[in-house]
């Protein structure tokens, strides 16, 4: 019988189906055979499984790679190709360059440093406005000043943030690879679907909350939030204090809508 093409792999592992419409390894050979096959080269049963765990185990319908070390690159064209798939993706995994390039990982790397390539790292912050500098300076002379008066204050102050937890990937595996640094800026935009928002609060070591919010954080929400969850939880804590605590918040949108 002859080896299945990478088309026939494609068709096969459609005829498997995914999540819960997966047909039997049977039933795909015997649908696969009567779609591209006759009685006397039709596949097996074994075929399909081979066909399918190759696929789950490398993401890929190529051959498996034989067995000893993987081609290296040793001359400018390879270096040149390999330094183009990070020039047309700056994003790209070596592991999947090297998969595309059929060369080894160590390859990669060594074809990398020596040509001074490095991947940057993204690192999240907060954007900040052209005020928000002189309103850091002023809320630190206030702090100092409150504190001198109040040696306590920390302790009736409810320190508070949102967090948004997407779908989309850990930060850690963005990377941006480059022989310079790129001052890369990625927009993280967090009103979508396929996320989850969390409030959370700390009182003079105590936690308060947290609370999961239901679709995006608005004005509305936010203050339904504060009146039926956010201030009764504080409360339990500070008890007849309840008039002496600070509350702290950040400058988003929906806690001044």
């Amino acid at each position: 019988m002859a080896e299945l093409t990478e088309r026939e792999r494609i068709s096969l592992l459609m005829m498997r189906g995914w999540g819960n419409q997966v047909r039997s390894y049977k039933e795909v050979m015997r649908l696969f055979n009567d779609t591209f096959r006759n009685e006397n080269n039709g596949i097996s049963k074994s075929t399909v499984v081979r066909t399918v765990q190759r696929f789950q185990v490398t993401g890929s319908v190529k051959n498996r790679r034989k067995p000893g070390r993987p081609a290296t690159a040793s001359n400018d064209d390879k270096a040149l190709d390999v330094l183009q798939s990070f020039i047309e993706d700056p994003h790209i995994f070596i592991n999947r360059a090297a998969q595309q390039r059929e060369i080894g990982v160590a390859s990669i790397h060594k074809i990398l440093k020596s040509n001074k390539w490095h991947p940057y790292k993204l690192h999240l912050v907060q954007e900040l406005s052209e005020d928000d500098f002189d309103r850091r300076v002023e809320f630190c002379d206030l702090m100092m000043e409150m504190i001198v008066d109040d040696p306590q204050l920390f302790n009736n102050i409810v320190f508070s943030d949102e967090a948004t937890f997407e779908l989309t990937g850990n930060v850690h595996n963005f990377r941006y690879w480059s022989d310079v640094n790129p001052d890369w800026v990625r927009d993280n935009h967090t009103q979508y679907p396929q996320k989850v928002n969390v409030w959370a609060g700390i009182l003079n070591g105590r936690p308060v909350g947290p609370f999961f919010i239901e679709g995006n954080l608005n004005a509305r929400v936010y203050e339904a939030m504060l009146r039926e969850q956010i201030i009764p939880a504080i409360q339990n804590i500070a008890g007849e204090n309840l008039d002496d605590i600070y509350f702290q918040q950040d400058g988003a949108p929906p806690h001044y809508g």
